[in-house]
């Protein structure tokens, strides 16, 4: 597992391409990148494409071959030093506000018609027994 702040990361990641490089005197891939760290390739991956974001590393795309190098490790003092809120969280809570939105204005619309009472008894029982969403085929 790698540290939790970005800038550690980065170091960890920057440095070990580096000694790979060295060691097999051409850019590392991903596979081989993970095997050395003893680090998955998802969580790598994810730290891979930050980086080329801020311009720390460069990825080279051959065939179906993927490798990494060095592009300005200087960009890594540019990085957070704290560990950050992960954007999962805050992708779900704007999910979630988005929701409660559609939501609010369902009911809005609803309330409009004035029978509000019975969609919402016919949703329930939908939710209830999802067969009654599906239309009858006429050749049953």
């Amino acid at each position: 597992m790698l540290p939790g702040d970005v800038y550690s990361q980065a170091h960890l990641f920057v440095a070990s391409i580096r000694v790979m490089e060295h060691l097999q005197g051409s850019p590392p891939s991903l596979k081989g990148l993970s095997g050395f760290l003893h680090v998955s390739e998802e969580e790598l991956s994810r730290v891979s494409r930050r980086l080329e974001e801020e311009g720390v590393i460069s990825i080279i795309r051959s065939g179906g071959d993927t490798r990494f190098a060095v592009r300005d490790h200087t960009r890594i003092e540019k990085l957070p030093r704290t560990r950050e809120a992960p954007r999962m969280e805050e992708e779900i809570s704007q999910f979630k506000t988005k929701q409660e939105s559609r939501l609010k204005d369902l009911e809005e619309s609803l309330a409009k018609k004035g029978d509000r009472s019975s969609i919402f008894s016919e949703l329930d029982k939908a939710l209830k027994d999802p067969s009654l969403l599906k239309k009858k085929n006429p050749l049953d």
